[in-house]
């Protein structure tokens, strides 16, 4: 969850959104345009703004009784191509899913690199050699090198046909990235250097990115999101729709909103199959290297039946607007594991 923690966000539904809900539930038909509500709750917490966000997307439409696609602007396709993510490090592993990816089909790859120079660049030439040409790689570094530091290593995996650099320098080196898209003819895209209209806008002028990953978790949802994607457009950036790790729920709305776009605009990964479960039906598949986008009114998705006895003993479940101490723990103890994570990487990536 960008910028909040559960504990933050259960805060945010008690004081913001719970309170707004009261003022309007008892007006006839929809309540009025939210989009002022969305600013206001994703400044706290875009995670609960996105889901706040697609719930009120997923009425309005089936008031409507059109899909939420036809009513944010009107579907332009009804599958839309995947991108799938690699995280894995170690190889054997690593080639066992590269197969799954292969066998559904899909022909857009974006691998995790920012172990080092040397170990990228050969991850990279294995990945390419398994999967072939006809696969558009993209690498995602995460902001984990300087220019310096990351440089040759681009221009080598340029020679070698990565259509798309995501996040390659540290953060808001806006130089750093032109000289990359300028000098090194480097493609760009930006993902978490950009939490603001603000952050776009500055990127933008500094001709810093050819490409901005719009993901629902950070941005605040599709309200806000066709914001960012109206700038784009406007400032002849390309726009590819992101994901994190969303359930079935926010799944559809990120495939509903690719589809209001252009047809080369992929949306990135699927939560459900990182996770390996879901909470909605029907199921999330990927054919051909694409999804289906739901036709029916609203989403298109529902929860299954029992939904919570299905889910791994892994997950828990809380109601952020009950048990409080329990998701002040829980929210305080996996931000001190992120963090403790993110010193391994950072320690991983300076000494090998």
């Amino acid at each position: 969850m960008y910028r909040a923690t559960p504990h933050r966000a259960a805060r945010l539904l008690r004081d913001l959104v719970v309170p707004w809900w009261r003022d309007v539930a008892d007006l006839e038909g929809l309540p009025p345009d939210w989009s002022g509500e969305a600013r206001r709750w994703a400044d706290v917490s875009p995670g609960v703004a996105y889901a706040v966000d697609t719930a009120l997307w997923d009425l309005r439409s089936r008031v409507e009784g059109r899909s939420v696609a036809d009513v944010i602007g009107g579907a332009r396709r009804s599958r839309v191509d995947v991108t799938q993510q690699l995280f894995i490090e170690e190889w054997i592993a690593a080639e066992a899913e590269l197969k799954s990816i292969l066998a559904r089909g899909t022909r857009r790859v974006k691998l995790k690199i920012g172990r080092g120079p040397a170990t990228d660049l050969a991850f990279v030439r294995r990945v390419q050699a398994f999967v072939g040409p006809q696969t558009a790689l993209t690498v995602d570094a995460n902001r984990a090198y300087s220019l310096a530091a990351g440089a040759e290593l681009y221009r080598c995996l340029a020679d070698l046909g990565v259509v798309t650099f995501e996040e390659p320098l540290r953060p808001r080196d806006w130089a750093g990235l032109r000289r990359l898209r300028e000098d090194l003819g480097v493609p760009v895209m930006l993902d978490e250097s950009v939490l603001s209209l603000e952050d776009l806008r500055t990127a933008t002028q500094e001709r810093a990115l050819d490409v901005l990953n719009v993901k629902l978790t950070r941005v605040g949802g599709i309200t806000l999101a066709l914001e960012y994607i109206r700038l784009c457009l406007e400032s002849g950036i390309e726009v590819s729709i992101g994901c994190t790790e969303d359930l079935g729920i926010g799944t559809a709305a990120i495939v509903h909103l690719a589809a209001t776009l252009g047809t080369g605009v992929p949306v990135e990964g699927l939560g459900p199959l990182r996770l390996g479960f879901d909470v909605v039906q029907p199921s999330w598949v990927i054919e051909d290297g694409a999804v289906k986008v739901p036709a029916e009114p609203g989403l298109g998705v529902g929860l299954a039946s029992h939904w919570v006895d299905t889910l791994p003993k892994r997950v828990r479940v809380f109601d952020l607007l009950d048990g409080r101490a329990r998701v002040w723990a829980f929210s305080h103890y996996w931000r001190l594991r992120q963090r403790a994570e993110n010193a391994r990487l950072r320690l991983l990536r300076r000494f090998g």
